[in-house]
């Protein structure tokens, strides 16, 4: 996914948890070779409990390969991981077909997903989508 595309699915989310749907509706204006905006979102979403959960487990890239696999394996085997990985399928399949208007939705759903994930608070969620957004600004 493309820094650009990162930080308009990031806007997507945070305009799905303030309930800007004005926004949404710029957001989901697509110019020519962009992704629509409720598959853009299911995909930073899979791409984002993927990565949590790769930290979750110790995965890092300091890792030599013995480590790797170890916990891989462990990742693997781990139910919450499974479960996240079929929200994932859920939310991109519904994605492909689901009309530009559903993008608050798919991106509400995005946005507790993470939040669960996450020990943050409710009032920590737009703290955590601009820690994401400084990722993607910094290159990280």
């Amino acid at each position: 996914m493309t820094p650009d595309d990162t930080l308009r699915a990031l806007a997507a989310l945070e305009a799905a948890w303030r309930q800007d749907s004005r926004a949404l509706e710029a957001l989901a204006e697509c110019g020519p070779g962009e992704t629509r905006l409720p598959v853009l979102v299911a995909d930073y979403g899979d791409l984002v409990l993927d990565s949590m959960l790769s930290l979750a487990c110790g995965i890092h890239g300091g890792m030599d390969e013995a480590e790797f696999d170890a916990a891989m394996e462990r990742k693997e085997a781990d139910v919450t991981v499974r479960m996240c990985a079929a929200l994932g399928r859920t939310l991109k399949s519904w994605a492909a077909t689901a009309p530009d208007s559903a993008s608050g939705d798919v991106a509400r759903a995005v946005v507790d997903a993470v939040h669960t994930f996450t020990a943050a608070g409710e009032e920590d969620v737009l703290r955590l989508l601009a820690a994401l957004r400084a990722g993607v600004l910094g290159g990280s």
